[in-house]
């Protein structure tokens, strides 16, 4: 190990504390694995914090960390380098997550509402939120854990941001709703096989029910059918196994179906069993999910 890797290991381990530093100290390739993060962030060239900060910054992460060695190894160093030093205010930095994060959430935003104005507005806030200092509080980006993407850390914070300002506004409730119903996945239902009259109803009835879900499981429902996350990258972003994610959504999808037959049967007063007969036909080509039910947009 040459003697910068080694002088940067043992930055780190000054920070990290017992007993992580004397299970590092005892790990099989943890040296090499600090020296592949703090090659990862050099990587940065500019927008690279300082080696020493980012040392007390990473050692301070693995003091928090379960296994610190498999926190290494799952840990998007790069992105853990530019937020801490965004946060440390590098115009570099800043200029970079400007770049390959903000820039990219123009098009979700614009999902929530086509305005460009809203999404400069959207933008602006929520730039503000992570990079202006707080009197009272460290830099939000120094809550980024390295866990899957910035980009994805970003977006959650995001998205929520957008859906409050849209409500600030006056606007719909049910703005979560139209939004998953705005984009569809490929191949989900056509719904050319439900008699005409009914489309409106389904779609209503529908979009009343996604209303009614609390939000983190409409936040759940969006990340998985909008932003096309898989449950693996869902799960680093929840803290939860993608078994446990797959069961969640199973049973949201459920409660799903539930609602919208109860909304369906008082918006067309039709008998249970006509009632049955169209939820077949829902059910049968993609089982109610949110990606296809609402494909043939009004």
């Amino acid at each position: 190990m040459h003697g910068a890797d080694s002088e940067s290991f043992e930055w780190v381990l000054r920070s990290a504390g017992e007993p992580s530093s004397a299970r590092l100290r005892e790990a099989p390739g943890a040296r090499e694995a600090v020296a592949r993060v703090f090659s990862q962030a050099a990587s940065l060239s500019a927008a690279a914090p300082e080696p020493r900060a980012f040392a007390r910054h990473l050692g301070g992460w693995l003091s928090r960390a379960a296994d610190p060695m498999l926190a290494l190894e799952r840990l998007h160093a790069r992105d853990f380098a530019l937020a801490l030093a965004c946060a440390e205010g590098l115009p570099a930095a800043t200029a970079l997550l400007e770049q390959e994060v903000l820039l990219a959430l123009r098009v979700p935003l614009s999902r929530i509402h086509p305005s460009p104005v809203f999404v400069d507005e959207v933008l602006q806030v929520l730039r503000a939120n992570l990079l202006m200092p707080r009197a009272d509080a460290p830099s939000r980006l120094l809550g980024y854990a390295g866990v899957g993407p910035l980009l994805h850390w970003v977006s959650v914070s995001a998205v929520r941001l957008a859906l409050r300002m849209r409500k600030a506004q006056g606007e719909e409730s049910l703005v979560d709703a139209e939004v998953l119903a705005a984009h569809p996945a490929p191949g989900g239902l056509e719904l050319g096989f439900v008699r005409e009259e009914a489309r409106g109803h389904v779609r209503a009835a529908f979009i009343r029910a996604v209303a009614s879900l609390d939000d983190e499981d409409r936040e759940l429902l969006r990340l998985h059918f909008v932003e096309r996350l898989s449950l693996e990258r869902m799960g680093a972003l929840f803290g939860l196994h993608k078994s446990t994610l797959s069961r969640r959504l199973s049973s949201v999808q459920a409660l799903l179906e539930k609602r919208t037959r109860r909304a369906l049967s008082e918006r067309l007063s039709l008998p249970e069993p006509e009632v049955d007969s169209l939820m077949r036909a829902i059910h049968g080509r993609l089982d109610l999910s949110l990606s296809g039910l609402l494909a043939a947009r009004e």
